[in-house]
């Protein structure tokens, strides 16, 4: 009994990545903007699971995403950390406090998309993401090639296969922006 009451009271603080309790994922560096919806959102988007409560704490920077299971919270943090929200890299890790064995809930809902609308449409620009999301997009498409193009070196084709995957993957990246001159293309390549 004693045993059992020292492990409750660690918690998930102490080993949780191998206390199946530990189901809750805690996202820091959040923006003050960034409210319960566009949170839920970001991490229904990862696909990792069934996501059960979602709470944020918009004056303090952080936020809690309970789901169903520990394995999927373990995901969820893997994929997560890092992610640009609204121009922010976020911190994921364990959340501190277990859930309490017996906790029923569902899932909640697929999150409504609410996607950030200008004042003024942008030609070229697509429409629905803020810059921030647009760069980091832009950023990981171009991290995607080069590691294919990496790939594709290591297995003996690097000349044609690679070359073409970040011609073909630069002129995507490009593609509505005219400001972009082709030298700053071939900058993220060299």
């Amino acid at each position: 009994m004693i045993q059992a009451e020292a492990s409750q009271e660690g918690g998930c603080k102490e080993n949780p990545e191998n206390n199946p309790d530990c189901t809750t994922v805690y996202v820091g560096n959040l923006g003050h903007e960034v409210n319960r919806d566009e949170l839920h959102r970001h991490f229904f988007n990862l696909g990792v699971g069934a996501i059960e409560e979602i709470r944020v704490q918009q004056d303090k920077g952080f936020g809690f995403v309970r789901y169903s299971n520990h394995g999927e919270a373990a995901l969820a943090i893997q994929m997560a950390n890092g992610l640009v929200i609204r121009g922010k890299p976020i911190k994921c890790s364990w959340g501190n406090k277990p859930t309490p064995p017996g906790t029923t809930s569902k899932p909640l809902p697929p999150p409504v998309a609410a996607p950030y609308q200008p004042a003024v449409a942008m030609p070229g620009v697509p429409q629905g993401f803020t810059a921030a999301e647009l760069l980091a997009y832009q950023r990981q498409l171009a991290i995607s090639q080069a590691a294919a193009g990496q790939i594709a070196g290591q297995h003996g084709l690097a000349g044609q296969v690679s070359a073409g995957l970040l011609a073909a993957g630069s002129q995507a990246l490009y593609d509505g922006y005219p400001n972009q001159s082709s030298a700053q293309q071939l900058m993220y390549y060299n």
